[in-house]
């Protein structure tokens, strides 16, 4: 006999809720709830010289965006804020992620964590670091002892 086990996520309610949405949008494909789950796409480029990550960050203030940098990745985090424009509006779609986010990328070299430089235009979040120079060897001589 094959068992198939079932775990709910967080709980019971929140998988019942993603049960509901998707019946609502089998019946009305324009309804989503995309509420609390997003995840930014990322571009990770590379030179000789450093490492360049853009983030589509589109409809967030730079002030809602948390960076940190270490050798080896990038962490970004924040929240996009759901944007309401009339009051006692009923939703026809909705397709625009809001809610809290964070994305960790494993970059392709070492970088200079201290180096880490951010700029946020258009909706597009920037973060350029200098890669830390490549191991270098250094011959050692060796001293003769009496």
């Amino acid at each position: 006999m094959t068992y198939v086990k079932i775990r709910f996520g967080s709980s019971f309610e929140d998988e019942f809720q993603k049960v509901v949405d998707e019946v609502f949008h089998l019946v009305r494909p324009a309804f989503r709830n995309y509420e609390c789950i997003w995840r930014p796409n990322i571009d990770v480029y590379e030179s000789a010289d450093e490492v360049i990550v853009l983030a589509d960050m589109a409809g967030l203030n730079k002030e809602e965006l948390h960076i940190e940098v270490d050798r080896k990745k990038v962490k970004i985090a924040g929240v996009r804020k759901v944007i309401q424009i009339l009051e006692n509006a009923r939703y026809c779609q909705a397709e625009i992620p809001h809610g809290h986010f964070e994305r960790q990328v494993i970059l392709p070299a070492a970088v200079e964590a201290q180096s880490a430089a951010a700029s946020y235009a258009d909706g597009i979040l920037m973060i350029r670091m200098s890669k830390l120079p490549l191991m270098k060897t250094h011959r050692v001589a060796i001293n003769t002892s009496k």
